[in-house]
């Protein structure tokens, strides 16, 4: 059987290439976006595509609907970060045999599999070998190279995912959701984003957390457009007129606590969390900008787009490099374990 697997995080594809039953394969293949996987479509055979929807140049949607579009024969599982109802709703539509959530059920992948014949009914199935051990001659499996920053990526992706998805059910709207940003700033870079916020008339909420020797800070913010937009649906979930700074801060509750929760689970960790308060005008006087005059910041950044709403707002973590360096140490044992 040969497989392609489509990710643009190496983690993942990793992981997936990692939960095959053992023995299934015949040839492993790689692709990091959906126009890529299409190349590969167009040029070999491949029975089984497991596939992803938040990448660059050609996302799952897209990818899906292009070999609807060209007719091309395979099996489609996608395993995504994405768990909104309406995600799963339309990659089943598109011709999707199932959705898995990240991070993979390996159980579940084989059920589907069993499901739908590639697995004997009565087959006993292991997962495939780690790919740091040497395969079996018959199959190729490129051994993909990840960074402890690729890393924190893939887990800042699933968490994105899920806050999303508990935003899109208490709104009942369906949320785009982006590739996290995950960088170093240096303090130049930092003072800059921040003051982006001020001349752009943001309104940013902050919330600190900490866990286990580091300490962080989560920005929610959006600009005029957004707030108003945040303001109409969370009046029509509440069904009652709010403060004019209210919405926000709900969102900045259900977006930074479910983000925070999941992102904990997935490297073991529980934050606990301040209050959210409305930063003053002068968020240049940030006490990030202050700490970080000599050190870089870790940060991640994740724009939500509420698509059918036309509006959005975004979150930024920010750590300081000693609690950065910690949480990457953290996320590094996700490499040695996957």
């Amino acid at each position: 059987m040969h497989i392609l697997i489509c990710d643009d995080s190496g983690m993942a594809r990793k992981q997936a290439a990692r939960s095959l039953p053992a023995g299934l394969a015949s040839s492993v293949a790689f692709a990091e976006h959906g126009a890529a996987a299409l190349e590969h479509l167009s040029a070999n055979r491949v029975d089984l595509l497991l596939l992803d929807l938040t990448m660059p140049v050609m996302d799952g949607y897209e990818t899906l609907a292009a070999i609807r579009e060209r007719q091309i024969e395979c099996g489609i599982v996608v395993i995504s970060g994405d768990i909104q109802p309406r995600a799963r709703e339309k990659v089943m539509s598109l011709g999707a045999l199932d959705f898995i959530q990240k991070p993979i059920d390996t159980e579940k992948l084989h059920n589907t599999l069993r499901d739908y014949g590639f697995i004997g009914a009565d087959e006993p199935v292991d997962a495939a070998p780690a790919p740091a051990q040497a395969p079996a001659a018959s199959v190729v499996v490129e051994t993909p190279t990840v960074s402890s920053l690729e890393s924190l990526q893939e887990v800042a992706n699933i968490a994105m995912g899920d806050a999303a998805a508990k935003l899109a059910q208490l709104l009942g709207t369906f949320i785009q959701l982006p590739i996290p940003n995950v960088a170093w700033l240096t303090p130049a870079e930092l003072e800059m984003a921040l003051g982006v916020f001020q001349l752009g008339g943001q309104t940013v909420v902050s919330q600190g957390f900490v866990s286990r020797g580091m300490a962080g800070e989560a920005l929610l913010y959006a600009d005029r457009d957004g707030v108003t937009g945040l303001r109409r649906v969370m009046a029509e979930y509440k069904s009652l007129e709010l403060a004019n700074q209210a919405p926000i801060l709900d969102a900045a509750s259900v977006l930074i606590g479910a983000f925070l929760s999941r992102f904990g689970h997935e490297i073991d960790l529980s934050f606990s969390k301040s209050q959210p308060v409305l930063l003053a005008e002068n968020i240049m006087g940030s006490d990030y900008v202050y700490n970080s005059a000599v050190d870089n910041v870790l940060m991640v950044e994740i724009p939500y787009v509420f698509s059918e709403r036309d509006f959005g707002c975004d979150l930024m973590i920010l750590l300081p490099k000693a609690s950065g360096e910690r949480l990457l140490d953290r996320v590094s044992l996700l490499l040695e374990d996957g």
